[in-house]
């Protein structure tokens, strides 16, 4: 996007569910990752005042991060979202925008599973990191990703941050 060397990706962190949502901390550890790179730069989304102060947060600390959260329309946020080289998401909304315009959509899998019926539209099926079913066989133990079973709320830590920096680097180089 642009005419600068990097490639942009869209990082939209936040799950209206738990079961859906990849921990902030490991998250974050993506993020790092990928800045040290310094091969890309980084669109964080999200909404609300909560999310907007942690992304602010980490578009101080990486400086090849910034967050769009009140800072474009929702028209806006398209355009720039049709424009990105990848997008990493959870099983959200905002892995499902990107897809409808094309864009390469990594998504990150909890409680839910694509196989349940609701991948992005049109994505390789080896875009979606998916966490442990050995350890944690009932999944997906929900297709909204609002219920779990007790002992699965940590499920989302079975996917290791270098098992996704390493996806998108392969999806990118």
């Amino acid at each position: 996007m642009g005419d600068d060397f990097n490639k942009w990706i869209g990082l939209a962190p936040f799950a209206a569910f738990d079961g859906k949502m990849y921990p902030l901390h490991l998250m974050e550890q993506v993020v790092e990752q990928l800045s040290e790179t310094k091969m890309y730069k980084i669109a964080l989304f999200g909404g609300g005042d909560k999310e907007k102060q942690l992304l602010d947060q980490w578009a101080a600390k990486y400086p090849l991060c910034s967050t769009i959260i009140g800072r474009l329309t929702f028209e806006e946020e398209l355009a720039l979202i049709s424009n990105l080289d990848l997008m990493l998401s959870m099983d959200s909304g905002n892995a499902h925008l990107a897809a409808i315009f094309g864009i390469p959509t990594i998504t990150l899998w909890g409680v839910t599973h694509p196989y349940a019926g609701f991948p992005p539209f049109g994505q390789d099926p080896s875009h979606a990191i998916l966490s442990d079913r050995e350890k944690y066989p009932l999944i997906p133990t929900s297709i909204y990703g609002n219920k779990f079973p007790t002992g699965y709320e940590a499920v989302m830590e079975t996917i290791d941050p270098s098992e996704v920096t390493k996806k998108v680097n392969q999806l990118l180089m």
